[in-house]
């Protein structure tokens, strides 16, 4: 497994719109990316806007994950819901690609927290991956950890 390049930083509060999926670490790498096929289509302009993956665990294994934009109200399908990510420290990991993700977030739970001192995961507040605008799968990304420390 390769080392990531993980930062600890103060995010603001977000106020999030989406499509959420309900599904399971053996089931994510289907479930997550088949959301965001259905959310691109219900708002306008979204390749232009930052995206957010936000995962809410509900226990060992199963996971609430929405596909979520900071949209304005008027763009909104009835079929959407709103996520909300608290403000807060998060450690930030930095992933080279959509393909190095699963290696990243077992980078940050497994190596990375497991090696600190200052901080502790904080299981409160959702994790969530922020996609820069006009992303693509070979882009880097952002994965965001909330931490208390």
């Amino acid at each position: 497994m390769g080392d990531f390049n993980v930062t600890v930083v103060d995010y603001e509060a977000k106020h999030l719109t989406g499509i959420k999926v309900r599904t399971s670490m053996s089931k994510a790498q289907q479930d997550c990316p088949a959301i965001w096929g259905k959310l691109c289509p219900k708002i306008a302009g979204i390749e232009a806007t930052p995206g957010y993956g936000v995962a809410i665990m509900l226990n060992e294994v199963d996971f609430d994950y929405w596909a979520a934009v900071e949209a304005p109200e008027g763009q909104l399908s009835a079929d959407m819901e709103h996520v909300d990510i608290p403000a807060g420290k998060y450690a930030v990991c930095s992933v080279p690609n959509l393909a190095s993700l699963g290696e990243a977030y077992t980078f940050i739970f497994e190596k990375w927290l497991g090696s600190q001192q200052t901080y502790a995961y904080n299981a409160q507040a959702p994790c969530f991956e922020l996609y820069p605008a006009h992303w693509n799968p070979e882009a880097a990304f952002s994965i965001y950890v909330a931490v208390k420390g």
